[in-house]
Order: structure tokens, then C-alpha cells, then sequence
């Protein structure tokens, strides 16, 4: 028989990185698991009980007046030194009276296109935009800018 010593081998030792290693695993599994049941879970629904009252915004129109008043002065004067084209005057004014709705009312003009414009309740401004229109992709240039600008000043005065 053989002796017990020789024959018998004692366990291997491992390097201590792979506990490291094993500690990390468990880790990485333990967030992936958190993640998804975060992810997933039912979410509460918002209703008018739950969302907070935002409180009102106060915009001193004067000061916002004057403000486009001189963007409208403006793109009139690039016209008038010949840097821009009078369509493209009368896009400009277009979309500075529409952004003038927009910081005034909080009024999503800038982005609706004219036949959303038309259904809604500013007939003023839908009926501007409208005169922009065929001046705006006009190419033989007849648009009057002068009479297009002092619209659009005064749509904003009025507001």
C-alpha cells in the first residue's frame, strides 16, 4: 500500500484576484438587476391634483415691445443697405412677429405653419402671416417692404 502522504494533494490555492473578480461579478449583477426593476416598474400618473402650479409669468410688454420693434428696425435696415433680399425681409419679419406672440403669450406661432395659424383665435396675426406669404417666395422681388414693416410694427404695438 502506498502511503497516504504521497498520494494525497491538498487544495489548490487560487490567487486572491479572484475574489476581487467574483465580488465585482456579483456587483455588476446585483445593479443590472436594480436597473431593471427600477426601469420597469409602474410609474405614478400625473393628474391635475398631483402637478405643481407653476406661478405665473410677469413680462413687462414694453420692455418686449421695444424689443421687437427693434428687430423689425433692423431687418428693414439690412434691406434698405441692400445685404439681404426683400423675400428674405419679409420672411424675417414674419418670424419676428410670430416670436413676438410666442415670448408675449407663450403662443406657439413660430413653429405652426399659416392654415394652423388660420384656425386659431389670432386672426390679426394669421391675416399678416398671410400677406408675408406670397412675398416671402416671391422672386421677381415686388413685395413692399415698407408697408410689410409698418404691419408688423403695428401688430406688435397693439398687443
Amino acid at each position: 500500500m502506498s502511503d497516504a502522504n504521497t498520494t494525497f494533494y491538498g487544495p489548490i490555492t487560487y490567487s486572491p484576484v479572484w475574489i476581487f473578480v467574483g465580488i465585482l461579478l456579483l456587483a455588476i449583477a446585483a445593479v443590472i438587476i436594480f436597473l431593471i426593476i427600477y426601469v420597469t416598474r409602474k410609474k405614478d400618473i400625473k393628474t391635475i391634483d398631483t402637478l405643481k402650479i407653476n406661478a405665473p409669468k410677469v413680462i413687462n410688454m414694453n420692455v418686449l415691445r421695444d424689443k421687437y420693434l427693434k428687430m423689425i428696425d433692423a431687418s428693414v435696415e439690412r434691406y434698405e443697405r441692400r445685404q439681404i433680399k426683400a423675400s428674405q425681409c419679409h420672411q424675417q419679419l414674419s418670424l419676428i412677429v410670430r416670436l413676438f406672440f410666442y415670448e408675449a403669450m407663450g403662443f406657439h406661432a413660430d413653429i405652426m405653419t399659416l392654415n394652423d395659424l388660420k384656425k386659431t383665435n389670432y386672426k390679426k396675426l394669421a391675416e399678416l402671416v398671410d400677406s408675408y406669404y406670397p412675398d416671402e417666395f416671391d422672386t421677381l422681388e415686388q413685395g413692399s417692404v415698407a408697408s410689410a414693416a409698418e404691419n408688423a410694427r403695428k401688430i406688435v404695438r397693439e398687443q
